[in-house]
């Protein structure tokens, strides 16, 4: 009993806290291209409303939970997984339509060629795996 409430607390503490990194990290990056504190504290700022938002908004919206990787039920986990294969998508198709378009204009193209890659292997290896799981 006292693990599983623990795991919940640390899973309900888990986005804000990566949400909080990930915006000290960009405040850094931010101050090491020169930017001033206000511009780095903003970049903090938003990053860490949206996450804290996020976390005070779990128990009271469907929503929310599920963007903090806790869908209630299967029908949120349903949405969640058809969202994620829509994203997908969507993304693929604009990595290879940046990399056309970065082609046919003469520019470097490698970087859409490396994310794409970077996509295919995951998905591939997403693939590999679950079905190795079954």
């Amino acid at each position: 009993m006292k693990t599983a409430m623990l795991n919940s607390t640390l899973s309900k503490w888990l986005v804000p806290a990566v949400g909080f990194v990930i915006g000290l990290l960009m405040a850094a990056a931010l101050l090491g291209q020169h930017a001033t504190l206000w511009q780095a504290g903003l970049s903090f700022g938003i990053v860490a409303v949206y996450a804290l938002g996020l976390r005070l908004l779990q128990s009271r919206s469907e929503t929310a939970s599920l963007l903090s990787g806790m869908p209630v039920d299967e029908r949120w986990e349903s949405i969640n997984n058809r969202a994620l294969s829509l994203a997908a998508q969507f993304i693929a198709v604009v990595l290879v339509v940046a990399f056309l378009a970065t082609q046919f204009g003469g520019g470097d193209s490698m970087p859409y060629a490396w994310l794409g890659a970077a996509f295919a292997t995951a998905y591939l290896g997403g693939i590999l795996w679950y079905r190795a799981r079954q």
